[in-house]
């Protein structure tokens, strides 16, 4: 059967695999009771097609499946840019900040530190200094040398070491363009690949996270 490309773009539930792997690792059970303002937001996450409830669950699935499908570097990666850093918390303790550290994140980023080792053989690689970097690289607002004094280390050390992980991690860009890619960037052309063929983005999207 034949589509218009117009049709096929209508199909489409996500304008692309970022905004599809954001929705599949922040949706919660929480979404079958959707408040107003809840659905209010779907159409921010997705295309507002009705992404709450059993079909919003089933969506989320189907790009976790998707995901999955994805060598575990890959997994790592696009787990650490897109998942949340910290998640919901209603234990009702009084300590509680009503946050804590999202478990998935953080083991993604436990993966990519003892996998960074291999991007430093030759050199002193401090556990606490790798992951501080990853951090950094996904996300976490700290400067080079906030991160030399937490973890005791030299500020030109931790340097060269974010240099190497930021090349590993983003690749190499000469007059903004892409002169070596990163596993990010080979792992956005895998997801786009596996989400663009099970019909849940456009095949027009270009993944530039």
């Amino acid at each position: 059967m034949n589509v218009t490309g117009e049709n096929t773009m209508e199909e489409r539930l996500f304008d692309s695999s970022h905004a599809a792997l954001v929705f599949a690792f922040n949706y919660s059970g929480q979404q079958y009771q959707a408040s107003a303002m809840n659905k209010a937001m779907t159409p921010a996450i997705g295309s507002g097609k009705g992404l709450v409830g059993v079909d919003g669950a089933a969506q989320a699935g189907m790009v976790r499946l998707e995901l999955s499908m994805l060598p575990e570097l890959h997994q790592a990666v696009l787990t650490a840019r897109c998942a949340p850093r910290d998640v919901i918390c209603d234990c009702g303790r009084p300590c509680c900040a009503a946050r804590r550290p999202n478990p998935e994140w953080n083991a993604a980023i436990v993966w990519l530190t003892e996998r960074a080792m291999q991007q430093l053989s030759g050199s002193f690689s401090h556990y606490r200094v790798r992951r501080a970097i990853l951090e950094k690289i996904f996300g976490v607002r700290v400067d080079l040398q906030q991160i030399a004094e937490d973890c005791g280390a030299h500020r030109n050390t931790v340097s060269a070491q974010n240099a190497k992980l930021k090349l590993w991690i983003e690749g190499e860009r000469k007059k903004g363009l892409m002169a070596a890619p990163g596993v990010e960037s080979v792992a956005w052309l895998a997801i786009d690949g596996r989400l663009m063929a099970a019909g849940m983005v456009a095949l027009e999207e270009q993944a530039e996270a």
